[in-house]
């Protein structure tokens, strides 16, 4: 019997041996260890004993005390706070090897993520965010929130398996910056790593046993040689921002090695100066996106409040911070009634209350930002109503500051050094929390169709010539605004005007056929008026041309409202139940009446859930995430000589019905709008330009 259980055991450990996981145990290398050694300030206070076992050449016992050290060492409170809080399914899936990025999910067999692995790859719909971003480990955080939050050390296991395994496969690019497709050492990745996701897993887990010594000198052998790449390789714009917050990180985090200092000074003087000249006068990124504006400020922020925590406060500018308040007041004039912000170039939704909490800290002078972080409860509303952003070219018309006010954003501005779509003259209108003429803020940013779409102007509530869209060239001069956008805007309380011009290419860069002016008059509360003159250039003129301004609408349904007449109301249900930061919370929408003022010779048609095709054949949906059917109400006209479009567009709140008895198109320059309780609205064009009265 003793000598059958011995020949159980002997299979069983011969087994273990050739099938045990080359992650199950410690992967460092001696060289990694000896680099580590190297590059450490003997010097530093508490690292005694570490420079006596060094100097004594017992490089293993130098380390273990140097990882004794880093197990005592007091952690950033900020790391330690986000813990706190976590997302459930993320760490779940992080447990699992799960990755989810956008609808595509992936399970790795056998518990080893391949890093090089891309699932789009190969689909038709090749997304390399996939891959860049499954090298970021988003679910680190989750997986530490989670064991401090339930104990379960499978979490830790998890975590320190898959370490290992990246930094068994992924080798530092000796002679490039690893920014090309399939790389695992983007500058962006590397700083995301450095100061989001690594940093509240290493904090979390660095007491534990299941960490183990080899395993955080693994871990501080990644992290020293990420900054030095950052150091030696990095980007412009907001991508900047975060490889300089992470090279920051490491220098604030890891003061024990000789070259943190520097690191901190190059990150430092390397994001103020950026940061800087990335804002406009205005406030806003000169990248003129409103989610990459909240990233840049978000970061400089988090970058100040780690050197705080870490002791090195006086190593930053004076205005460091303070340089911020303008950015902050940019996101207050362009919030909308639901504190979301307009959905500029490639953005996605906000919660403004949030983003502006910080600003009440550090401007506790601005009643203002306490008034949106508050949500209405503290602080006061801004004193004025309508605005313009001179140098970032947006308009801005609201009715009020509550709740359930009509809004309208009117770009008008260049492409944006970065993250730009071809949109000049482009509305988006809300109606409280619903965005109802909508700006999708441009899909993801795979390799498609519907992101080609998302880009362009046929997304946007825009005017297309002969079936062709804006093209502005790409060129710098496009893109950086160097003086403030030429454009009119009025306000007198009651009634806001503004104009524009769009004169450049149409289907391609330079193929200027057709001058397009775009006139916007508000009348409050809810009425929003909208006169286009498509007018042929002298090359434009010798033939005629055919037009399409499309309205892209947040509904399934668009219903008559005047019999024979076009005018389109939207349906109060939902296109999908939607978070409350995107409007909607009970699955009812407020509702959009767009009414063509101009008939004569006008074609009305509608287009819901048309998603396949070439980029100039999609219509009706909504592209970034959720991404979801939608309704393009498309007015098509065409002749010689100029052509208008005149457009009227009213919100309603869900349970209202339609204010509108009749439309009448008097003359070429005169409409009459007839309401049901009586009014009449006189809409008429005098000197090209649009006004209205109302008939007492």
């Amino acid at each position: 019997m003793l000598l059958k259980k011995a020949v159980v055991l002997l299979t069983a450990m011969f087994f273990i041996a050739v099938f045990a996981d080359e992650f199950d145990s410690p992967v460092l290398k001696d060289e990694w260890r000896s680099e580590i050694l190297r590059s450490l300030d003997l010097n530093h206070p508490g690292l005694g004993e570490v420079k006596k076992l060094y100097l004594a050449k017992d490089e293993k016992a130098a380390a273990k005390a140097f990882v004794k050290y880093l197990r005592n060492k007091k952690q950033p409170q900020s790391y330690l706070d986000s813990l706190k809080s976590y997302d459930k399914k993320r760490a779940r899936e992080g447990l699992n090897y799960t990755y989810t990025y956008g609808k595509i999910s992936h399970t790795f067999p056998g518990k080893k993520i391949d890093w090089f692995f891309n699932k789009t790859r190969n689909t038709g719909r090749l997304d390399n965010e996939w891959q860049w971003q499954l090298n970021r480990m988003p679910w680190f955080p989750a997986m530490a929130g989670a064991f401090v939050k339930t104990g379960n050390r499978e979490y830790i296991t998890a975590f320190v398996r898959q370490l290992r395994s990246w930094a068994v496969a992924c080798k530092l690019p000796p002679d490039h910056s690893g920014n090309g497709p399939d790389s695992v050492w983007r500058g962006i990745t590397c700083g995301l790593r450095l100061y989001a996701f690594w940093p509240p897993a290493y904090v979390a887990f660095i007491k534990e046993p299941e960490f183990t010594d080899d395993d955080i000198l693994t871990y501080c052998y990644l992290v020293l040689i990420q900054s030095r790449h950052l150091k030696r390789f990095n980007n412009i714009g907001n991508i900047l921002t975060m490889e300089m917050r992470g090279l920051f990180t490491f220098g604030a985090m890891f003061p024990e090695f000789k070259e943190a200092e520097a690191a901190r000074r190059y990150a430092v003087d390397t994001l103020y100066k950026s940061v800087k000249g990335m804002f406009l006068a205005d406030g806003f990124l000169n990248e003129l996106t409103t989610g990459y504006h909240r990233l840049v400020v978000g970061n400089v922020y988090g970058f100040a409040g780690l050197a705080g925590e870490c002791g090195f406060r006086s190593e930053l500018p004076p205005d460091f911070v303070t340089l911020l308040e303008n950015s902050y007041d940019v996101l207050l004039k362009m919030a909308t009634p639901a504190f979301d912000a307009p959905l500029t170039n490639d953005s996605g939704h906000s919660r403004l209350y949030d983003v502006l909490a910080p600003a009440v800290k550090l401007f506790p002078h601005r009643k203002d930002f306490l008034w949106v972080k508050s949500k209405r409860r503290k602080g006061s509303a801004p004193e004025y109503l309508s605005t313009v952003l001179p140098w970032s070219g947006l308009v801005i018309m609201r009715s009020s500051w509550e709740p359930d006010a009509a809004y309208l954003a009117f770009d008008i501005g260049a492409l944006g050094v970065k993250h730009a779509h071809q949109d000049k003259l482009n509305i988006s209108i809300w109606h409280g929390e619903d965005q109802l003429l909508y700006d999708d803020g441009g899909g993801n940013y795979a390799k498609t169709e519907s992101r080609k779409y998302a880009v362009s102007s046929y997304a946007h509530n825009l005017v297309t010539v002969d079936g062709l869209p804006q093209v502005t060239s790409m060129s710098m001069k496009n893109r950086k605004l160097e003086k403030p956008v030429s454009g009119d805007f009025t306000s007198d309380g009651k009634t806001d005007f503004a104009r524009a011009v769009y004169d450049q290419g149409w289907g391609k860069s330079g193929n200027r056929i057709v001058r397009q002016e775009r006139q916007i008059l508000f009348i409050r509360p809810n009425i929003f008026i909208v006169f286009d003159r498509m007018m042929p250039t002298k090359r434009g003129a010798r033939q005629p041309h055919t037009y399409q301004a499309r309205w892209h609408v947040d509904t399934l349904k668009m219903s008559e409202i005047i019999p024979g007449h076009p005018a389109l109301i939207s349906s109060p249900e939902s296109t999908i139940e939607l978070p409350k930061m995107r409007g909607n919370p009970s699955g009812k929408r407020s509702k959009l009446i767009v009414a063509p003022l101009f008939t004569d010779g006008l074609t009305v048609k509608t287009a819901t859930g048309q998603g396949k095709g070439k980029a100039n054949e999609l219509a009706g949906i909504f592209c970034f995430h959720p991404y979801r059917a939608t309704t393009t109400v498309m007015h098509d006209r065409s002749g010689t000589g100029e052509q208008r479009f005149l457009t009227m567009f009213l919100t309603l709140g869900n349970k209202e019905n339609s204010p509108l008895k009749s439309i009448r198109q008097i003359n070429e320059n005169r409409v009459e709008v007839i309401f049901n309780d009586g009014r009449a609205l006189t809409v008429y064009i005098e000197k090209n330009t649009i006004k209205a009265k109302f008939n007492k």
